[in-house]
């Protein structure tokens, strides 16, 4: 009972009254709440650039070549009934050339071939060529708050 009494007394606007048995006091009760809200601050900013840089550079590229070799070849005593066919041996396409020689019976003399030999070749060949490619950059600006 003294703690209240105590409570009492810091209090100027209540008079010291003691109370006798029976009598009751009313004493407020106060209660405190928190409205806690929130806002955005602007503490920076960020800039970021961005572009695009062209590059040189130079790409190996192997390259096929393709070209033939004619060679005449003579052919002697070669007799065929039908016109002989062009074939091909390898890397090698053999083409007859014919005549026709009069017997009592036509037949086909082969006088020569043409032998068309494939060489084939690899070589590098460069190129330069443009290829892009992007930088990008990245700066943090303060606003000092």
């Amino acid at each position: 009972m003294d703690t209240e009494k105590d409570s009492l007394n810091d209090r100027p606007d209540q008079e010291d009254k003691e109370l006798s048995k029976g009598e009751t006091m009313t004493i407020p009760v106060i209660q405190e709440f928190v409205n806690a809200s929130k806002k955005v601050i602007e503490t920076g900013k960020i800039h970021i650039k961005k572009e695009v840089v062209t590059e040189e550079s130079t790409v190996n590229i192997p390259l096929n070549t393709e070209s033939y070799k004619i060679e005449r070849v003579p052919v002697k005593d070669r007799i065929f009934d039908d016109p002989p066919q062009v074939r091909q041996e390898g890397d090698e396409m053999i083409i007859p050339v014919i005549r026709e020689v009069v017997e009592i019976k036509t037949r086909y003399e082969v006088t020569e071939e043409i032998h068309l030999i494939k060489n084939k070749s690899v070589t590098d060949h460069s190129e330069k060529v443009s290829l892009k490619k992007e930088k990008v950059t990245v700066e943090r600006q303060s606003s000092g708050k």
